[in-house]
């Protein structure tokens, strides 16, 4: 997986998985919170992926 946007979810899945086991004690809370992340990294960057798109190199 050596495309960018494989790149990004590993990236988020790793940084998500780490930032919800540090800041949350609860295991269901963990697990959402986690979600939650994931979806806002890989959903901003797809975000943000569109609107620099038309931008020349």
């Amino acid at each position: 997986m050596t495309s960018h946007f494989g790149l990004m979810v590993i990236f988020s899945l790793f940084v998500s998985v780490v930032f919800s086991v540090l800041s949350r004690d609860d295991p269901k809370e963990q697990i959402m919170f986690g979600a939650r992340l994931f979806g806002g990294f890989v959903g901003t960057g797809i975000l943000i992926g569109w609107l620099l798109y038309p931008l020349p190199l």
